[in-house]
């Protein structure tokens, strides 16, 4: 059961069966200490579903990203199935429905766009919730809301996973489309957590997700390059979908992208430098592979 404190909208979940012969509960908001009642016993089934009860998809090429994603998730007692590649993700949900799918936009085998437009036409998967991941971690680079999302429901930049996550599920599941930036406090059914420990917790979570992005794990040089690459090209895609298709369609998709390409480079070329000859290709091959699959969703 979702609750609202009236005073600063901070939302927060009651375990509903604990209170399960309670009518009328006194509550204290964790965020703001304000003390407030709500009458339970005609808000219980009208609500969200258990938030434990969800069945949740997170679908990224990071193994080590997925499992600081399922420790947030696991915080407000929600579970979830992981994947690290498009089809399998398509497959695990063929097998079984989740309410929401956390996508990232560039998942190997499949980018956003394909992976949302293949859910949307799959019978049995027009009702999942689909939210975004964007992938570049760069709090200043991108601060502007995506436009569209190819179809999907919500999106999350990286670095705010910890804080935002399970609030913006939340949104999800009320029925919110694209649900806004602006995030929630959430303290998982009077839990006792202190806001001082949640705070904790979100900051940890964030120092992991950046040093994720420093560490060099077990890939080659040329494999960092390429998925790097993928990962520009895939958050370029996701800013500015209008633009890209209306470049793709008429043939002028790296005339009419050039800033944004020039951008990406840039950010390739920071990480890669041109001294290391053919990886700095890697990053125009991104953007031809990218152009030549929105081609076979945009024109007939």
């Amino acid at each position: 059961m979702i609750i609202t404190c009236p005073a600063c909208s901070a939302r927060f979940r009651l375990a509903e069966n604990r209170y399960i012969d309670k009518k009328r509960l006194t509550l204290r908001c964790a965020r703001c200490q304000k003390v407030f009642q709500v009458d339970i016993s005609t808000r219980r089934n009208t609500d969200t579903p258990d938030l434990s009860l969800l069945r949740i998809l997170v679908a990224h090429g990071d193994p080590q990203l997925c499992a600081t994603i399922r420790e947030v998730l696991n915080r407000s007692e929600m579970a979830c199935r992981v994947c690290s590649d498009g089809d399998q993700a398509l497959s695990l949900m063929e097998q079984e429905a989740p309410h929401i799918v956390v996508l990232d936009v560039a998942l190997p085998g499949l980018y956003a766009f394909e992976a949302v437009e293949k859910i949307r036409r799959r019978p049995g998967l027009e009702h999942v919730k689909v939210l975004l991941v964007s992938s570049v971690y760069n709090k200043t680079a991108y601060k502007r809301t995506p436009v569209s999302l190819y179809g999907a429901d919500g999106y999350i930049e990286k670095h705010h996973i910890p804080g935002d996550l399970v609030f913006k599920i939340s949104q999800l599941l009320a029925g919110e489309r694209h649900p806004s930036s602006s995030s929630a406090t959430e303290v998982a059914g009077s839990d006792r957590k202190s806001p001082s420990v949640a705070a904790s917790f979100v900051e940890r979570m964030k120092d992991r997700i950046h040093d994720l992005e420093e560490q060099e794990g077990g890939e080659t040089e040329s494999e960092k390059a390429r998925r790097f690459a993928r990962i520009i090209v895939a958050d370029i895609a996701l800013y500015s979908q209008p633009k890209v298709d209306a470049g793709v369609v008429n043939g002028n998709f790296f005339e009419a992208m050039a800033p944004e390409i020039a951008e990406g480079r840039r950010l390739f070329e920071e990480r890669f430098s041109s001294a290391a000859g053919q990886q700095v290709e890697f990053f125009q091959q991104a953007l031809s592979d990218f152009v030549a699959s929105r081609e076979k969703e945009l024109l007939p």
